[in-house]
């Protein structure tokens, strides 16, 4: 069973490193496909993550409601084949077809929406006392996703001389190849117990999370919108960074700079960082570690803002080191409040409310450029709004503890 499980692993971390690369892979060439779909704003460009970003965030509450009604393999398995038959699809989109650009983007959102609930509750489930550490090793696959999607990019871009829809293909068939490995290798050997709460109730975690969905308790709908808000704010500046950093290094320097080769040392670090982040916080608590974490995340985003050229490297790994290890750590602080029964719902809930607000991203980063023309000081004021956003989050964070301890006293009140 050990085995089981761990190859189960394995397959559902590449499954998130994929589903992943298929959502960021083309923002390196967003500046070319504004061309070749003849647009002229980049909230043009940006809208068409925006709509994948909202599509995906209504499929993690459906598919959280399926995640204890069928089976991880099976539900896994057809998520990233939609989402790959998708992203082929790009291939023949015409010049003239953006509205059929925006209806491919959020099928692939619906594939791609299976994921997080479903292998969040299916992975803490199976491994219940390491659930962080767990985590991180799936969050390896998005960090290897994040990194060597945007340089695969740019290496079929600017070595081979791939167009944007000849990549599309290349990637779509590479999900193709992570759904049947879903379908052949993933085997859910846990049980799934009735009531009882998860075996590493922590002192971050409240007992309030015993009842079904519907009957869940005011304390934990007001524990998932906290951590939902804050975790937000990290997933809104994180896709409007994505999106626009194309417009920013061509139009800011020049076109001096490689945006593949930036996306690739932001997203580098979460595949060391995320499992050693997920594994601090099972010994150590999730609270002040996702603090830390977001206030260094913020304090990236801010210096993007003014650092010259020779330096972007320096803000590129800063905000992704921290903003990939935070994400196992408030992941596994989720899972802390939850009960293996109802913890795909809660999931859905979380993910869904998350990836809303990061869908605000990319859509307000392009209205808020557009408007002011583009220039350095709208980028400069953009990325200071995010990073104290993000700032305001790990703040909130730092002062969980009273929310969780009045958690914990209403739950145990209510009990």
């Amino acid at each position: 069973m050990r085995r089981t499980s761990l190859i189960s692993l394995a397959i559902t971390g590449v499954l998130h490193g994929m589903i992943h690369t298929l959502s960021l892979f083309l923002s390196p060439l967003n500046a070319d496909i504004a061309r070749y779909f003849h647009f002229t704003s980049i909230s043009s460009v940006t809208s068409f993550k925006t709509s994948y970003l909202i599509v995906y965030a209504m499929s993690n509450l459906v598919f959280g409601a399926l995640s204890h009604r069928v089976s991880a393999r099976l539900i896994l398995g057809f998520g990233m084949t939609l989402n790959a038959l998708a992203v082929l699809a790009f291939r023949f989109v015409p010049p003239s077809g953006a509205v059929f650009m925006y209806a491919l983007w959020m099928l692939a959102a619906i594939g791609g929406g299976v994921y997080h609930p479903v292998a969040n509750a299916f992975i803490t489930r199976t491994f219940p006392d390491r659930k962080g550490w767990a985590l991180g090793i799936t969050g390896m696959g998005s960090g290897i996703g994040f990194a060597f999607g945007p340089l695969a990019t740019g290496f079929l871009s600017v070595s081979l001389g791939f167009d944007w829809q000849s990549i599309s293909l290349t990637f779509g068939f590479l999900g193709l190849i992570c759904g049947a490995a879903a379908f052949l290798g993933i085997r859910d050997t846990s049980e799934l117990p009735h009531s009882q709460p998860s075996a590493d109730m922590r002192e971050d975690a409240a007992p309030v999370a015993s009842r079904s969905f519907l009957r869940l308790s005011l304390p934990l709908w007001g524990f998932l919108a906290f951590i939902s808000l804050v975790a937000g704010s990290r997933d809104l500046a994180m896709w409007s960074i994505l999106d626009i950093s194309d417009f920013y290094l061509s139009e800011v320097f020049g076109g001096k700079t490689n945006t593949a080769w930036y996306l690739f040392v932001m997203y580098l670090p979460g595949i060391f960082f995320q499992p050693l982040a997920g594994a601090f916080s099972d010994k150590l608590g999730r609270k002040r570690l996702a603090f830390l974490l977001l206030i260094t995340y913020g304090i990236g985003i801010i210096s993007l803002a003014f650092l010259p050229a020779s330096l972007l490297i320096l803000s590129y790994f800063i905000m992704g080191a921290s903003q990939s290890a935070s994400t196992p750590v408030i992941d596994a602080l989720v899972a802390d409040f939850a009960t293996p029964k109802n913890r795909g719902m809660i999931f859905g809930v979380y993910i869904t409310v998350l990836m809303g607000l990061g869908a605000l991203g990319p859509l307000l980063a392009g209205f808020f450029l557009d408007a002011l023309g583009r220039t350095l000081a709208a980028f400069q004021g953009w990325m200071l709004l995010l990073g104290g956003t993000v700032i305001l989050g790990g703040i909130a964070m730092l002062f969980s503890g009273k929310v969780i301890g009045a958690l914990r006293l209403t739950g145990h009140q209510k009990g």
